[in-house]
């Protein structure tokens, strides 16, 4: 079976998302913290004057304000079969574009000294960093043989790709719904 990022896809993302938020938002509602007390604990750069805890919520905000728009017009648009061919130049350009994205959010977040603030969406990005050096590694790029679809370690690592842009909007918001 092969999988396009077309409707039934962007169905599924959504309907994934919704429960991701669902699912974060009673977490929120009970104020045990659970693990969220973890990536608070390692230590943040010391750029600011102010304490941390005050710097940090107050810059989450303020990041999903500039990013989230830009995060998700990346994946609007129509490039339902781009990646039809996982190894074409034209997917290879696609997730290139996507995978900077969120390099650049990633980079957004560590000079506001606020990676404490945002432990999910660091998650995600370093998600997408490993399908990025996978699919690098794994020769994927320029291959003809490889197609979206079940048991393709390099559709995989492309689905991985074309969603990092639409996980790393929503575990912000999750990120800043839980820091305030």
């Amino acid at each position: 079976m092969i999988y396009t990022w077309g409707d039934s896809m962007r169905h599924t993302a959504t309907a994934a998302a919704a429960l991701l938020v669902a699912a974060l938002a009673a977490g929120c509602s009970s104020g045990d913290g659970g693990e969220d007390g973890k990536p608070e604990a390692s230590p943040a750069p010391a750029t600011s004057s102010a304490a941390p805890s005050e710097t940090t919520p107050a810059a989450a905000p303020t990041l999903s304000t500039e990013w989230q728009p830009k995060l998700d017009a990346a994946t609007a648009g129509d490039h339902d079969n781009v990646c039809k061919t996982v190894g074409s130049q034209a997917c290879v350009d696609h997730i290139t574009k996507l995978t900077e994205l969120v390099y650049d959010v990633r980079d957004a977040i560590d000079t506001a000294g606020a990676t404490a603030a945002y432990p999910k969406t660091m998650d995600a990005i370093q998600d997408v960093e490993d399908a990025s050096t996978a699919y690098a590694e794994g020769g994927c790029a320029g291959s003809s043989e490889e197609t979206l679809g079940e048991g393709v370690a390099c559709g995989g690592y492309v689905a991985t790709l074309l969603v990092g842009p639409g996980t790393v909007s929503l575990t912000m918001t999750t990120d800043e719904l839980t820091a305030s």
